[in-house]
């Protein structure tokens, strides 16, 4: 466990900057700034609630945890004189499963995926949330009202969308710059290699949204026959010009290094590249594949009633707004969007770069994972048809497996 300790200086992510921008490039400076970024500290006097008690919450790490901690975290403790005890975890089901399955569960509040939400929501491990708890937008619209399709379920609240758009690198296009997801598929005004992820997913809608399909159909489409033979059709226009990623930053380092000009990559890591190289990257918000992360809370959560406090409380739109200020991810209300302002440190727009921002979506697809577990297993089986591994190398001779064993075995005196 974890727990919450503000650090309020800005004076400090400048020095860091300084330091670490010379030696870590603008990935590096970014991290440092979000720790360094202002924010209220959790030993500050409680302005209200109950003190003296303990909330944990099971999260991810990095700089998502982070934002987390300066919008969410340390705000509520300093209003309610709660400590946050933050578990840090791998996101798998089985995981989650552990810490929460049993009679009493380790953490109160837990940050999960769609797909997750959904199997602990079934396996009947999860509190149910009223909708009608959450509070009002600025505007007096209700929570249901307020957020967008999807952002509400009977066990879970979302907190924020991220999604997978195409990156592209403004200097491969001297005449015009691709500007929609059909763009994908034209090589001839738009030549150049393109990155896609090694498999089905995602691969397969990215393909039927190129192809003109509507997102609310796509799903539709790809359940039948005649829809999987569009999708790889339509993958044929562009598969002797494809870069097939297994490793989430390949995409980007690919375009940096200008080995690829297009490519599908994960929004927040989009963002950093973008934002370090603002001249050269762009990004094609239409025709994206968006999912979400929910706050939820586990049947045997020993603080229910705190747990419901704090959701209400991070699911208020100033709080997501505050975190999307922070990290490229769009929260889910659309009021919360109006409050977003620049980055606090590195002078960004930040609604340029949210998946949610009106302008990026207004042509999304929501990632169906429910949807992959019926037909996943055939379509990988057409999919590496269509595209076969590479051969495995060749086995070694019995005298260089040898050998080679020989040289990777450690020395005693080898550091652990």
């Amino acid at each position: 466990m974890i727990k919450v300790s503000g650090q309020n200086n800005r004076h400090s992510c400048g020095i860091l900057a300084t330091t670490l921008g010379r030696r870590c490039g603008f990935a590096a400076v970014l991290a440092a700034c979000l720790i360094a970024a202002p924010a209220a500290r959790a030993e500050d006097k409680p302005q209200g609630g109950e003190s003296g008690t303990t909330l944990s919450i099971a999260t991810w790490g990095g700089a998502y945890g982070q934002s987390q901690e300066i919008a969410y975290f340390e705000p509520f403790a300093k209003e309610t004189g709660t400590t946050i005890a933050t578990e840090i975890y791998d996101g798998t089901l089985a995981k989650i499963k552990a810490m929460i399955g049993g009679a009493e569960s380790e953490v109160d509040v837990v940050d999960v995926s769609s797909a997750t939400l959904g199997t602990l929501c079934s396996d009947g491990l999860l509190e149910t949330i009223e909708a009608s708890s959450l509070g009002a937008a600025p505007g007096g619209q209700s929570a249901e009202e307020d957020f967008y399709t999807g952002g509400l379920s009977a066990c879970g609240v979302a907190s924020v969308a991220w999604s997978t758009a195409i990156a592209f690198d403004r200097q491969a296009f001297t005449k015009s710059q691709p500007s929609q997801i059909a763009d994908l598929l034209d090589t001839k005004r738009f030549p150049g290699k393109r990155a896609l992820p090694n498999g089905p997913r995602y691969t397969l809608e990215l393909a039927l949204l190129a192809d003109g399909v509507d997102p609310a159909n796509v799903y539709t489409e790809l359940a039948t026959p005649a829809g999987v033979d569009r999708a790889f059709k339509a993958l044929d226009k562009i598969k002797d010009n494809v870069l097939w990623w297994d490793n989430a930053q390949d995409p980007i380092t690919w375009l940096l290094e200008k080995k690829v000009a297009m490519a599908a990559g994960y929004s927040g890591r989009i963002f950093r590249a973008a934002v370090g190289d603002r001249q050269r990257l762009g990004i094609i918000w239409d025709g994206q594949i968006y999912d979400l992360d929910l706050w939820a809370i586990p049947k045997g959560a020993k603080n229910k009633d705190g747990a419901k406090r704090f959701i209400i409380f991070a699911s208020d739109p100033a709080r997501l707004a505050a975190q999307a200020q922070l990290i490229a991810y769009g929260p889910m209300r659309k009021s919360a969007l109006q409050l977003v302002g620049k980055h606090p440190v590195i002078d960004v727009e930040m609604k340029d770069f949210l998946p949610t921002a009106p302008d990026n979506f207004k042509k999304a697809l929501r990632f169906d994972d429910a949807w992959w577990s019926d037909h996943g297993e055939e379509l990988g089986k057409r999919f590496q048809e269509w595209h076969p591994p590479p051969p495995p190398p060749e086995e070694d001779k019995p005298q260089d497996a040898d050998a080679k064993a020989k040289h990777a075995r450690p020395s005693a005196q080898a550091a652990p």
